[in-house]
């Protein structure tokens, strides 16, 4: 509550800057329709140098920020109504042109070479540092994204899901024995220990996991001389000290060949600079630090989702239980292959629950020349987002677009005797076109995470209804604004009743 006040008050103070934004027009609009060529043909000019339609006014800069910043979702939704799924607004206070709908998406990712440039503020890129994967492009970004590939590839997760398995199993009884649970505080935490003892190979002390608090924190930085940016930076640092410290011990004492410092071993055996150099001690530090930061909200807000939107679905539950009762162990517990966790239906599950409230809405970046997306001229210099959202509620791809059904990702050989109308749309979603579902993002920079956060989602999302009969909220469902991806506030809390019995209840360690 108190950083929320915090950053209003900051957003507050731009208010003459807003103020001065909302009433200046998409730049260039007027200049490039003065250099239309006179031999353009006549379809060449309706597609050409026509501004995205959006509001105007002397306060839409304020407006239409705070708006965005405290309930995006709405603001979507709201514009889309009005404009269609191209459309310009003021977030956070720059002149942005958003992009939806599956055609136009995919019409701008035909044209994502000219829009690659970060539109993050000066004090986030310092703070990501020019190491992170997604302030960079061309060459080095192609070299970066080997490396974390190896990271996160089938042999990764292949490695990773035995811990996986026993994580999930001990967190669900834990709470089943409790009879109640704080959501998403205890998934947030619960997330930072796994992805921790997955990439890094160990479990975070209390003070390493208040440091990826502060981390995530600088989020909300708007400046290098805010306390959270300078908070946050020192936090970077020592954790990647922490972590590269532990690699070089590793290398000394021959522990890098245990299979708990898988992902150390490929970043040393791949991890290479630009000159060819392998990464020094700290650049692991880095990587390591940050494939856990970017990836334990994203995977918390994902399995926070499915148990909220599972809670009043008895028949969904069912499902679940159906498909997931082939992966019981004979000392109890869920184990199995890779190809055993290919759950269509529960994946399914995950999918509605990322389409109908997704975590996060697309990234922002500069266009460097003038591009046309959907009959619209978006000039040089402007902000652009593909955003999932328009799309996510398009009729035109998901029948009945505000209905949670996941049937409607599995294929109708899947669903067996069980038919759904909804399974023609996507036929367990293999043939729709990108443009249509990016719940990780878009073109170069998607988040390459999304698999591993669903056999995560699905592992817990498994445990959690065989170990649990019901889950109640006992306080309002409020969410924390502003905040970069969607989940409940800490306070979020709900009764759980125990499950008498259940082919999972009473694992073994393996």
């Amino acid at each position: 509550e108190e950083r929320m006040g915090i950053r209003v008050l900051v957003l507050a103070s731009l208010l003459n800057v807003a103020l001065g934004f909302s009433s200046t027009p998409l730049p260039s609009l007027r200049q490039a329709s003065a250099r239309t060529p006179a031999h353009a043909s006549s379809k060449s000019l309706r597609m050409a140098l026509s501004p995205p339609p959006g509001r105007k006014g002397f306060f839409t800069g304020i407006k239409e920020s705070l708006q965005y910043i405290f309930d995006g979702d709405a603001f979507i939704k709201k514009r889309v109504e009005e404009f269609g799924p191209v459309f310009s607004a003021k977030i956070f206070f720059l002149p942005t042109v958003v992009v939806g709908g599956a055609d136009n998406v995919e019409e701008f990712l035909s044209k994502e070479g000219a829009v690659m440039e970060s539109s993050l503020p000066p004090a986030l890129q310092k703070l990501f540092t020019e190491d992170n994967l997604l302030l960079q492009s061309g060459e080095r970004h192609a070299a970066t994204k080997k490396v974390v590939s190896r990271l996160i590839d089938a042999e990764a997760m292949k490695t990773f899901l035995p811990t996986i398995e026993r994580r999930a199993e001990e967190h669900v009884a834990g709470v089943a024995s409790r009879g109640e649970t704080a959501l998403a505080k205890e998934f947030t935490s619960w997330n930072l220990q796994l992805f921790a003892e997955l990439f890094g190979g160990c479990q975070l002390t209390e003070e390493e996991e208040e440091l990826f608090v502060t981390y995530n924190a600088g989020l909300f930085a708007l400046a290098e001389w805010e306390p959270s940016f300078k908070k946050a930076e020192r936090a970077r640092q020592t954790l990647e000290r922490s972590f590269a410290a532990r690699f070089k011990a590793m290398k000394e004492d021959g522990s890098i060949s245990e299979p708990k410092n898988y992902c150390y071993r490929m970043m040393m055996e791949h991890g290479k600079e630009m000159d060819g150099t392998p990464y020094s001690d700290l650049r692991v530090g880095f990587g390591i630090t940050t494939m856990i930061w970017g990836a334990y909200v994203e995977s918390a807000s994902l399995m926070s989702s499915a148990v909220i939107q599972t809670a009043s679905r008895p028949e969904v539950v069912n499902r679940i239980r159906a498909e997931a009762a082939a992966l019981a162990s004979d000392g109890g517990g869920f184990r199995g292959s890779m190809s055993d966790w290919n759950l269509p239906y529960v994946n399914g599950v995950l999918r509605e629950c990322l389409r109908t409230a997704p975590p996060a809405g697309g990234g922002f970046r500069k266009s460097h020349k003038v591009i046309n997306v959907g009959g619209f001229d978006i000039p040089a210099g402007t902000v652009v987002t593909a955003d999932p959202r328009p799309g996510n509620l398009d009729e035109g791809t998901f029948l009945e677009a505000e209905s949670f059904a996941p049937e409607r990702w599995v294929s109708e050989e899947e669903l067996g005797p069980s038919k759904c109308p909804m399974s023609r749309v996507v036929a367990g979603a293999r043939s729709l076109p990108t443009g249509a579902w990016f719940p990780g993002g878009t073109g170069v920079h998607k988040c390459p995470g999304v698999p591993l956060a669903e056999l995560v989602s699905r592992a817990m999302i498994v445990n959690w209804v065989d170990k649990l009969d019901e889950w109640t909220p006992t306080t309002k469902l409020d969410y924390i604004v502003p905040s970069p991806i969607k989940i409940p506030k800490d306070t979020f809390e709900m009764s759980v009743t125990p499950r008498a019995a259940s082919p999972g209840v009473g694992g073994s360690e393996l």
